[in-house]
């Protein structure tokens, strides 16, 4: 913007992504296409699932590393970047703490699940101090009502750190999205009719 691109002009190079380690915290089915496409971009992936199955095991060529809730801080020692996104259940609320996030210093943060797995306080801390690299969030802490006009996500100033990027809850409205989704739902319909298996089932297990 300011027309200074005369050799290197950045003070920092970028981050390559080949030859980097990806943590997904969460292997459902939004995970599994992170992974194909960290795979694909040539990095390591490791990844947390709260049960794995026989089709995780099939498609585990393109994992690293494949393991449970109790292997999170070696997912996130062994990973440059971490990608959180796991369903909100009483079991996920707060799993990314205080101590979870001492253990990024220098990485970057992801999250695409929902905001209060991981502590608010703690996340804004951990990064206006610098402990994180840097931070991309899509969900978050405060949503407004239909009557508010202007509603901040946080009751922290994320808005003023430079090492963050924000989006508001915005990360599957594209302009393919609603058209999908009405796809999905008849093909559903269709498959229950003739007494096959649905897709995109809801795990009843979780609360």
């Amino acid at each position: 913007r300011l027309g200074r691109w005369h050799g290197f002009s950045t003070k920092e190079p970028t981050v390559q992504l080949q030859g980097k380690s990806l943590g997904i915290v969460g292997l459902g089915s939004i995970g599994w296409e992170i992974a194909k496409i960290g795979h694909v971009l040539g990095m390591k992936v490791f990844a947390l699932k709260r049960k794995i199955e026989e089709k995780d095991l099939k498609k585990k060529n393109i994992l690293e590393f494949l393991g449970e809730k109790k292997d999170l801080e070696k997912v996130i020692k062994e990973s440059d970047f971490i990608v959180v996104a796991v369903p909100l259940t009483k079991e996920t609320k707060g799993l990314i703490g205080k101590k979870e996030l001492k253990l990024m210093k220098g990485k970057y943060l992801i999250n695409i699940s929902r905001g209060v797995v991981i502590d608010e306080e703690a996340l804004f801390k951990s990064l206006k101090e610098g402990n994180i690299a840097g931070a991309a969030i899509d969900t978050w802490y405060q949503y407004p009502s239909l009557k508010q006009k202007e509603v901040l996500p946080s009751k922290y100033d994320f808005q003023k750190l430079n090492n963050v990027v924000m989006s508001p809850h915005t990360a599957g409205y594209t302009d393919r999205a609603l058209e999908e989704n009405i796809k999905s739902v008849f093909n559903n319909i269709v498959k229950i009719y003739y007494g096959e298996e649905a897709e995109n089932q809801i795990d009843t297990e979780l609360e």
